[in-house]
């Protein structure tokens, strides 16, 4: 299990390394994933990975059945 992943930005296409234990709530909105973090500034990131490439990337892939 990995806490620091490295995601893609949706505006610039630069990388960014998100501590996914900081990570409040994701959704997909359109062709970007946004990510909320805990905390009162309810700061975001959006970026171009979609939320269950994240889940991959935080814990590994998964078996397929």
């Amino acid at each position: 299990m990995r806490f620091w992943i490295e995601c893609t930005r949706f505006e610039t296409g630069q990388p960014i390394h998100i501590n996914i234990a900081l990570v409040g709530s994701l959704w997909r909105d359109g062709e970007r994933t946004v990510l909320v973090f805990v905390g009162g500034d309810g700061e975001r990131v959006e970026v171009i990975e979609t939320p269950e490439r994240i889940m991959d990337l935080h814990l590994g892939p998964m078996a397929k059945a």
